[in-house]
């Protein structure tokens, strides 16, 4: 069987052509907020299995303050709750929902919100999913099969997850509603790569966006076959020019992969997200557009995930089995 070309990095005419598009943003479009870093699995291809910085929550003061920014200075900013841990923990006793209300209230209006969907049939959480004022709601699942599913998703059980997700499926058709897009990602790699056409199929036989990616290498921490970067070539990163992360301590890192916290510029106690989003462009985006690669910081030089951007997202709508 032949390899998907999803499990290929960009050719370097694609890279080149997503580089000329990059800008210099006033506020990041994108922003990545460590609600919590606490998750209940164990990933085959994430890091936060190793992650040595605590596992908590955010204070929902720190939240408050943030998403507060982001309805005044940029609505329309893509704003993910959380990235490193598992969102829906956040789910008990009802915490999860009115951060969400409240960032909208603030006049924040373009939410995503990632899972794993374990946990979706707890805490009443498929009509707080479909009631809230989320655009998106991505299911990370990354297997068609059990044992594929289960060697990658460590902790997860196939059956379980997705008969939470058809059910999620089922209650939003049957509201008739348009958001949340409900949307199941891939993310490709040798293990599953054989299974990613059937996994598009089954999921749009269901009404669910699919989203297939390539694979993360997480700033250099795993290789496990995202793509190996020939050194004669590079691209200033797209994740680093349009994306922000911030720790559930308030620390801003370099990026979205940068779970560790490679490199901090600062903290949201104590500065502005625009403000920290500045000291970014020098530290960081600058360097990369300028091509200045002995100037870019230690995390950055040793990564190769800047070359696996441009996911696939394929809509239910568009999908035939033509």
């Amino acid at each position: 069987m032949a390899t998907p070309a999803s499990l290929n990095p960009p050719g370097h005419e694609r890279l080149t052509r997503i580089e000329e598009s990059l800008t210099e943003h006033p506020f990041p479009p994108q922003l990545v907020v460590e609600n919590t870093s606490y998750c209940n699995l164990r990933c085959a291809h994430c890091c936060h299995k190793s992650l040595a910085r605590p596992q908590r929550h955010m204070d929902r003061a720190l939240w408050n303050r943030i998403v507060e920014e982001v309805g005044r200075e940029a609505p329309e900013c893509e704003l993910w709750p959380t990235f490193y841990g598992e969102a829906l923990i956040l789910g008990h006793r009802g915490e999860l929902w009115e951060r969400l209300d409240y960032a909208a209230q603030a006049g924040c209006r373009n939410l995503v919100l990632n899972s794993n969907g374990t946990l979706l049939d707890r805490w009443e959480a498929y009509e707080r999913i479909l009631d809230s004022p989320l655009r998106r709601f991505i299911l990370s699942l990354d297997g068609l099969t059990a044992p594929t599913f289960e060697a990658i998703r460590v902790g997860a059980t196939r059956d379980h997850v997705y008969a939470c997700v058809e059910e999620l499926l089922r209650r939003k058709a049957q509201r008739g509603q348009k958001h949340p897009a409900i949307v199941c990602q891939f993310s490709t790699m040798p293990l599953n790569a054989a299974e990613a056409e059937a996994f598009r199929a089954y999921w749009h036989e269901r009404g669910a966006d699919v989203k297939v990616r390539n694979l993360l290498e997480w700033t250099g921490t795993l290789r496990a076959g995202a793509g190996s970067r020939n050194s004669a070539f590079r691209i200033a990163c797209p994740w680093g020019n349009n994306t922000m992360a911030i720790h559930q301590n308030g620390d801003v890192v370099a990026c979205a992969v940068d779970y560790a916290g490679g490199l901090v510029v600062g903290n949201v106690r104590e500065h502005s997200v625009k403000e920290l989003w500045s000291a970014l462009g020098v530290r960081l985006r600058r360097p990369h557009r300028e091509h200045r690669w002995d100037k870019l910081p230690a995390l950055c030089r040793g990564c190769t995930d800047w070359q696996v951007v441009g996911a696939e997202l394929h809509e239910a709508a568009s999908f035939s089995s033509a």
